[in-house]
């Protein structure tokens, strides 16, 4: 019973940790989601004087150009064909200007799309320049807000996981500090003469690992049940459950090691 205690004192705030870089995992995976659907809907629109070079626009401002597609005008000269003759038809086609739709790879914040409209603006050739913003803009910069939250939040927690863990592991320490001598004594190293401390904290990482990442799996794969309907478009989101459980994995395995490989670094040189 004083054993599992032991473990428990350091799953809980290992597990709390975990938890909190799910929560980052599944907004970051959405947020990336929805910044490719929405970038697939996005074009800028620019009418041009005279026909487009498009492979000298593989790149605005630093961001790249998925395809630029061209729009045709036909539309316009059906609506007053009625009323012109052959030759003023003639002259409007090759009077009028050129219509392009471009596509970016990635879909660009506001300071982003002021560089895009600046670095257009440059060419002589580009009469005038549509940027659509929509309301994609503002959902996926409240995304990009609550991600950042997120990882802030579980950097914070991080840091103070680390310290919580590493008192702990001390404490174990201590408990077993007469066995550890003994075994010293003997002539055992001291990863042999730690190994009930080092199981302790295997136990709490594999523990602490199983509980989020169960709960990691629940919520990927019920998100529409847990959030609302309305958000069915935002929450058709591809996520790559095996991975992110890996990155839960190495996490927890990753901080417990660090966390005792640091505080028997100290013991070592203490009791040296």
């Amino acid at each position: 019973m004083k054993s599992l205690k032991n473990i428990f004192t350091f799953v809980i705030p290992l597990t709390v940790m975990l938890i909190t870089f799910s929560i980052y995992l599944l907004t970051n995976n959405i947020v990336n989601n929805y910044k490719e659907t929405i970038s697939n809907d996005y074009s800028i629109v620019i009418i041009t004087h005279t026909p487009l070079i498009k492979e000298d626009f593989n790149t605005i401002a630093g961001i790249k150009v998925d395809r630029i597609n061209t729009l045709s005008n036909k539309s316009i000269i059906n609506n007053v064909k009625s009323t012109l003759s052959e030759s003023s038809i003639d002259l409007l086609n090759k009077r009028l200007p050129h219509f392009y739709e471009i596509h970016l790879e990635v879909f660009p914040t506001s300071t982003e799309l002021k560089k895009i409209r600046a670095a257009l603006l440059n060419n002589k050739n580009i009469k005038r320049i549509e940027i659509f913003s929509k309301n994609h803009n503002q959902i996926y910069l409240l995304l990009l807000m609550i991600n950042d939250i997120i990882i802030t939040l579980f950097g914070l927690i991080l840091v103070f996981v680390v310290i919580i863990l590493s008192k702990q592991v001390t404490i174990w320490f201590l408990a077993h500090n007469q066995r550890i001598m003994i075994f010293q004594l003997h002539g055992a190293s001291i990863l042999y003469s730690a190994a009930p401390v080092i199981k302790h904290a295997v136990y709490g990482a594999f523990l602490s690992f199983i509980i989020s990442g169960g709960l990691f799996l629940f919520v990927s794969y019920n998100l529409k049940m847990i959030l609302p309907i309305e958000l069915d478009e935002i929450l058709n989101t591809k996520i790559f459950v095996e991975l992110e459980v890996l990155k839960l994995f190495l996490l927890s395995f990753g901080i417990s090691i660090v966390t005792i490989f640091g505080v028997l670094f100290r013991y070592k040189i203490k009791n040296a």
